[in-house]
């Protein structure tokens, strides 16, 4: 109610203000203003319940504020003459009101030519409302037909302007939301990407406790009849609860990547991009200026894209991490021949060769924070097993900058596996 309220007000404030633009054709007092035109914007805008009450209100206040103008002005001399001048005004947005009501008006909020000669027809039969109780008050005859074909037009001029400007704001607010929406998407999948990626690591880690189980167990069986035997068989059980946590989390995992699915395909091109704005941002979080541009060949689309995200984030944050405090890097993708390449390129200080097949083995790291606590280093670990789970490669050279080249290729039969017929696309 309050918010009706708040809306009630606006709307009498801003049409009681704008009526004040006008001119006065004919008929004594009738006037064609500007407030008519900010009536019609407003409901259209608002689209405020009790229709009828707001056109009661809108118009009692509408008169009373001019009646008050030409009294402060010393236009008329008595409130009579002022009221009989300004009253039948009231009528005008009343009837405007009535006639929005019956033709319930929403339908027609996506049909913006239905919209405008709906409105021009309420103005012209609101219009002709108006005069009517100009006669009863002012005791006179008007020939309203004479001039009718003046008020129809001037009407759907009005008409069509107010609903030109809303569906101005209209598209103006659809774009706003279409890029919030675009945000949250982008956002959601770098999330279910990192997931994808902890998933994995979790799969992986359930075969090495599977082995470390029987492991256990058999180390059991080989003691059978030593005192340490029961102790084996405690740790056998120990592997075997972590496990069972360790499936719970996957399913689970698993679950919410299913149910979160945004979408079911992508293109390498929104995939890149994706990549490109993430990474930016995770530029500017260190305090960098890096430039990323990305290239894509062809229209290639794909199901595997969380993989192919949390493969080309791996390798892009870590030349980020890598350059100093500005620097560049450029994702290129095309086919070649039945695969995929993807090139990643940046201008840091580069591999040396002797590290270039070292990079890729669990915990090497040659990255360190400020407290000298070494990297994981297991993200192009991660990189590497992916790529083998996709039959895709990957191999390290010098960029044309003097920094690292990541050059992946992978099977375009691999990218594309249970999407049925793709777009295909053209050399580079």
């Amino acid at each position: 109610m309050y918010r009706w309220l708040l809306a009630v007000v606006a709307v009498m404030t801003a049409t009681a203000i704008a009526g004040e633009l006008k001119f006065s054709p004919f008929f004594g007092a009738f006037r064609i203003s500007l407030g008519s035109a900010v009536f019609y914007f407003m409901l259209l805008l608002f689209r405020p319940k009790y229709l009828p009450v707001v056109g009661v209100l809108v118009g009692a206040f509408v008169s009373l504020f001019r009646m008050t103008l030409d009294w402060g002005m010393g236009v008329t001399e008595t409130w009579a003459q002022s009221y009989t001048a300004h009253m039948p005004s009231a009528w005008y947005y009343i009837a405007f009101a009535l006639l929005l009501q019956f033709v319930r008006y929403p339908r027609f909020l996506s049909s913006p030519l239905m919209l405008g000669l709906l409105g021009g027809a309420i103005d012209f039969t609101s219009n002709l409302v108006e005069l009517a109780a100009r006669m009863l008050l002012e005791g006179r005859e008007i020939d309203p037909i004479a001039n009718s074909s003046l008020l129809f037009l001037l009407g759907l001029l009005r008409s069509f302007f107010v609903v030109g400007i809303y569906n101005i704001f209209e598209i103006r607010q659809l774009r706003a939301v279409s890029r919030e929406q675009q945000k949250r998407m982008e956002t959601l999948l770098l999330i279910l990407s990192e997931l994808h990626e902890e998933r994995l690591y979790l799969q992986k880690m359930m075969k090495h406790v599977e082995q470390i189980t029987a492991g256990s167990y058999k180390l059991y069986r080989s003691l059978a009849g030593d005192g340490r035997a029961r102790e084996a068989l405690r740790l056998a059980e120990e592997v075997h609860e972590v496990k069972k946590d360790a499936q719970r989390i996957v399913a689970g995992l698993s679950k919410l990547i299913k149910q979160e699915r945004v979408t079911k395909r992508m293109t390498l091109q929104d995939v890149a991009q994706l990549v490109a704005k993430a990474n930016t941002k995770y530029a500017e979080h260190l305090g960098k200026s890096v430039d990323i541009e990305f290239r894509v060949q062809g229209n290639r689309v794909t199901n595997r894209f969380y993989s192919l995200l949390s493969v080309m984030n791996n390798i892009v944050a870590n030349a980020i991490e890598a350059i100093r405090d500005e620097g560049r890097i450029t994702i290129d993708i095309f086919p070649r021949g039945e695969d995929i390449w993807i090139e990643i390129s940046d201008d840091g200080p580069g591999i040396v060769q002797a590290d270039r097949e070292l990079i890729f083995q669990p915990g090497y790291t040659t990255k360190y924070d400020h407290a000298g606590n070494a990297s994981t280093g297991i993200g192009l670990t991660y990189v590497k097993s992916t790529l083998d789970e996709l039959a895709g490669s990957v191999e390290v050279t010098e960029s044309r900058w003097g920094g690292a080249l990541f050059r992946i290729v992978i099977p375009i039969s691999s990218l594309t596996a249970g999407i049925g017929k793709v777009t295909e696309v053209t050399g580079p």
